[in-house]
């Protein structure tokens, strides 16, 4: 149950993008290898984490695929490169690709109507194309920002039609074409649509089309109760009591085409590497995955099939995060460089996002990301009470968050009024630190519960990032 800002992503790769990138290509293998160990070995030293997966390529060549720390915490079990760990939406490209592969095998076209694949969806007589979906301007609501989702819907082995039940009579977000808005209820549509075209189910047609082929042995999808060699264990952490406790339970049916795939570091480099040379789909459907994008409102950063596209130039990247109970991961390529990231975490408390920059850094000469504070940011802790208590009241003041956040708000909205009627009105807010990412954490009492709250406050003291996540016992 959380709030969360999609621009975390794009925020992070704006920054990344810098001339000194070029000094990539003058460093030996070997030194290479060192820095990046040298940096994920202080997140890694860090208390709230547990296990790493990392891989960085140069040009086509892996150069670091490792594992640190714990694949899982209760048999002690260290995280090598075999740890498989779930990516979350870094899953949307490979759905992507998958649309792009049926696409090239003449069974589908990108502007043909989701209508004539999936009829038991009710687009309320809107024409909604697959373009619109894999690029998220369909307006068609996500299924995860619905109340009850995590508590009534998450844990269940749903099939499509009951998932669909989720968002059946929800309003669109606006008329398809019209505007941008991340939905998961968008790409678990394309994995219906990938079903249909090809006459397989959706796990099978990535394993026969992408994952054998490309040799990622490491690589499934769904994998609810599958036997998966080397899995590792997700955790969520409560920055309150500094304890870990196991993720909350999510069917890989739920998430589906939109984020149910596990993978390692490593993998999803190897995947990246064959995307982005024609091996995974040709190079005109990858030209088109990140060419027809769509404008996010966040900074440059657009969004184009299952790929986030920056900057220009030198400056270009081309990333996808991923967020999952217990886990949260990102891919990245950096073309004028040459130079590949992934990074997964078994930990919610450590963002793959800021432990991607970390490395970055090491490997350009940046300056690295600043120390952690010790004391709160000013103004943090009444951010904290008063966005709590608007948005209990369901009158959120917009004009004291960033432009990103507020979207994220209002999509959440029904969700977290609900969250905070069952909790109560606060008791106590206390600081219990700044995590990796800058931002100051907070144990919130409630009447009825307990918050784990993070926040940032951009330059103009409006709140840029926010996350809540009611405590439960470890």
């Amino acid at each position: 149950m959380a709030l969360r800002v999609f621009v975390t992503i794009a925020a992070v790769a704006a920054a990344a993008a810098s001339p000194a990138q070029a000094q990539v290509a003058e460093l030996s293998q070997a030194e290479i290898a060192e820095r990046v160990r040298a940096a994920v070995e202080q997140v890694i030293a860090r208390p709230d984490a547990v296990g790493l997966s990392v891989a960085v390529a140069r040009g086509d060549e892996i150069i670091v695929d490792a594992g640190f720390g714990k694949a899982n915490l209760e048999w002690n079990m260290p995280a090598d490169e075999n740890a498989v760990f779930r990516i979350g939406s870094v899953t949307k490209q490979f759905t992507a690709a998958a649309i792009m592969k049926l696409a090239e095998q003449g069974k589908l076209s990108l502007d043909d109507s989701l209508s004539d694949y999936v009829r038991e969806f009710d687009t309320g007589g809107r024409t909604v194309t697959i373009r619109q979906l894999l690029n998220h301007t369909s307006g068609v609501p996500s299924y995860t920002s619905q109340p009850e989702f995590m508590s009534k819907f998450a844990p269940r082995e749903l099939s499509d039609e009951e998932l669909l039940t989720i968002v059946a009579g929800v309003d669109f977000d606006f008329e398809p074409g019209e505007k941008w808005n991340y939905s998961n209820t968008g790409y678990y549509l394309l994995g219906m649509v990938a079903a249909k075209a090809s006459g397989k189910p959706f796990g099978a047609f990535l394993r026969d089309e992408f994952f054998e082929p490309l040799g990622l042995s490491r690589t499934y999808y769904g994998a609810d109760r599958a036997i998966v060699p080397h899995r590792a264990q997700g955790y969520e952490y409560h920055a309150g009591s500094r304890e870990f406790a196991n993720d909350e339970p999510i069917s890989m049916n739920v998430p589906g085409a939109a984020g149910a795939m596990w993978s390692t570091a490593g993998d999803l480099i190897r995947w990246q590497i064959a995307l982005t040379e024609g091996r995974a789909v040709s190079p005109a459907s990858y030209d088109e995955m990140i060419g027809s994008t769509a404008p996010t409102g966040q900074g440059d950063t657009r969004y184009g099939f299952g790929l986030m596209v920056s900057g220009e130039g030198e400056g270009l990247r081309i990333t996808h995060g991923g967020g999952i109970p217990g886990f949260n991961s990102t891919l990245s390529y950096l073309p004028a460089q040459g130079l590949r990231t992934a990074v997964i975490s078994n930990s919610d408390g450590i963002p793959a996002t800021v432990v991607e920059e970390q490395i970055i850094a090491a490997l350009t000469s940046q300056e690295p990301i600043a120390a952690s504070r010790s004391t709160p940011q000013p103004g943090t802790e009444d951010a904290v009470r008063k966005l709590i208590a608007d948005v209990a009241n369901g009158e959120p003041d917009y004009s004291t968050m960033s432009d990103q956040l507020a979207g994220a708000t209002r999509a959440q909205l029904p969700m977290l009024q609900q969250t905070f009627a069952g909790l109560g009105a606060i008791r106590s807010v206390a600081f219990s630190g700044v995590d990796l990412r800058g931002a100051d954490t907070y144990r919130v009492e409630m009447e009825n519960g307990a918050l784990d709250f993070s926040i940032i406050l951009d330059a103009d003291g409006k709140v840029a990032m926010a996350n809540l996540r009611p405590v439960s016992t470890p």
